[in-house]
Order: C-alpha cells, then sequence, then structure tokens
C-alpha cells in the first residue's frame, strides 16, 4: 500500500512541463538527396535486367540518351578491358542495368543535356 501511495504521489508531482522548460534543441537538418544522371557515350548500349552481362536485354539507348541514376553496385568489374561499376537507370520510365564505362555522370540534369549537346557522347561502339 505504502509503494502504491509513493508511485502516486511521485506521479502526481512530476510536472512534464518542467522538465522541459529551457531546454532548446537544435535545428533538424534538412536531407536532400543529389540526384546523378548519366550521358550514354557509346552509339549504342545495352540496358540490363540485372548488372551482369548475361541478364536479359531490356532495350537499348542511343548515344546521348540522357538516363537518372538510381543507384549502383559497391564492387567494381571488368569487362572489355575497361573497370567500373554498373548502374542501376531508369529512362522513360524504364528501370535497368547499364556498365558504367558505357555512361558519362553528371551531377545534375543540366550539365548532362550539356553535355548531350556538346556532341561529348558521339561514340561509334556498342556497349555491354
Amino acid at each position: 500500500m505504502r509503494l502504491l501511495l509513493g508511485l502516486f504521489i511521485l506521479f502526481v508531482s512530476c510536472n512534464p512541463n518542467d522538465q522541459y522548460k529551457g531546454l532548446v534543441l537544435p535545428p533538424t537538418p534538412i536531407l536532400t538527396v543529389q540526384n546523378s544522371y548519366g550521358v550514354v557515350n557509346f552509339a549504342y548500349i545495352r540496358v540490363r535486367q540485372e548488372p551482369q552481362l548475361d541478364s536479359r536485354l531490356v532495350t537499348m539507348l542511343r548515344g546521348g540518351s540522357i538516363v537518372e541514376i538510381v543507384t549502383s553496385t559497391n564492387n567494381e568489374e571488368m569487362i572489355e578491358g575497361k573497370k567500373n561499376r554498373w548502374y542501376e537507370i531508369q529512362y522513360e520510365g524504364r528501370l535497368g542495368w547499364v556498365f558504367g564505362s558505357y555512361l558519362k555522370i553528371y551531377d545534375s540534369l543540366d550539365k548532362a543535356r550539356n553535355a548531350a549537346q556538346e556532341g561529348l557522347s558521339n561514340g561509334t561502339e556498342t556497349g555491354s
């Protein structure tokens, strides 16, 4: 009984607002996501369903096409003598994977558009 009475007095005497008076919280940082974009730097590249050479083909992209980078693999691979990672891309609402050596990566859509217009992506090979 004494224990219950003690808990009751403790509970009633606590004012939840008193403990926070004078407490100043730091501002909450705003989280931003930086989108990346790629410009295809070969005449045509294959977009694959998975980040593997033997994966099913989703579509082909022409040189100069601008894609949004969704994510990338953690590890680099050596393909056709080029070392890079695979990038998951979005193009016209479709998702797929392309090997990084066939893209030039930019940190803004404007930079990617400028690069595509300047003709930085007019190679003649077909990429994996």
